[in-house]
């Protein structure tokens, strides 16, 4: 049964999504359509490549994976399609695929740009790009029947250096660090207490462990974190000696 993944920053219950799946299923009727999410900021790719690697890395190998956070649609950046550890990902070319591939232990095969139409909205191509070729895949499709392989490489985030890349729905802070460091600054507050769960932390005290994603992240046990230090996603951070 084919899986297909969708990631985007329409927002939940929007009808841009159900248009996607319209086509995603009229291509590919027996798949599966799992929604990631579509709680992405808008037009923010830092929390977008976020979420689209967290959200997609539990997949078995030979899903499809679509993401549609494209503040520039109709724009120069390609639409691509490639596979990366047996699985296939569809999306714009502007780094939303960067963590999903900084984290990989290979490189992206066979990239390749998607083609459009004189029937293509130039600000839908969720719909009438992404969507027809991840539906293809979906079916049985190889890369080369939706694209032609382009010979650049696929575009990176810059790097901003220590910071937080996402806050969790219980406020607790994630960060692009691992390893271990003394404590952090954020937001003019320091935070050196460490933990292994939030049961070894005292109430109202900001502590540092390790995630499940294998970054340090920042909470507080029962309370939130983003609220107590006036932190969000995005913030620089600083680790401390």
């Amino acid at each position: 049964m084919p899986i297909i993944t969708l990631t985007s920053d329409f927002g939940e219950g929007s009808p841009y999504v159900a248009a996607m799946k319209a086509v995603l299923l009229s291509a590919c009727p027996r798949a599966t359509l799992v929604d990631v999410s579509h709680a992405v900021p808008p037009f923010d790719l830092d929390q977008g490549a976020f979420v689209l690697w967290a959200g997609t890395r539990h997949f078995a190998p030979g899903a499809v994976h679509l993401v549609v956070v494209d503040p520039g649609v109709g724009g120069e950046r390609r639409p691509v399609a490639f596979s990366l550890e047996g699985s296939l990902y569809v999306g714009p070319d502007n780094g939303v695929f960067d963590l999903v591939c900084r984290r990989a232990r290979t490189t992206p095969d066979a990239v390749v740009e998607l083609r459009r139409t004189d029937a293509t909205s130039r600000t839908f191509e969720g719909r009438d790009v992404f969507a027809p070729a991840a539906g293809a895949l979906g079916a049985g499709g190889t890369l080369t029947s939706v694209g032609t392989v382009p010979h650049q490489s696929l575009a990176q985030l810059p790097d901003r250096g220590p910071r937080i890349i996402w806050v969790d729905a219980f406020g607790n802070l994630i960060t692009n660090l691992e390893g271990r460091v003394a404590g952090l600054r954020v937001n003019g507050r320091e935070v050196r207490t460490w933990g292994a769960t939030f049961s070894d932390a005292p109430p109202g005290e900001p502590f540092l462990y390790r995630g499940s994603m294998d970054f340090i992240e920042i909470g507080v046990r029962e309370a939130r974190a983003d609220a107590l230090l006036g932190a969000r996603a995005g913030m620089t951070i600083e680790p401390l000696p």
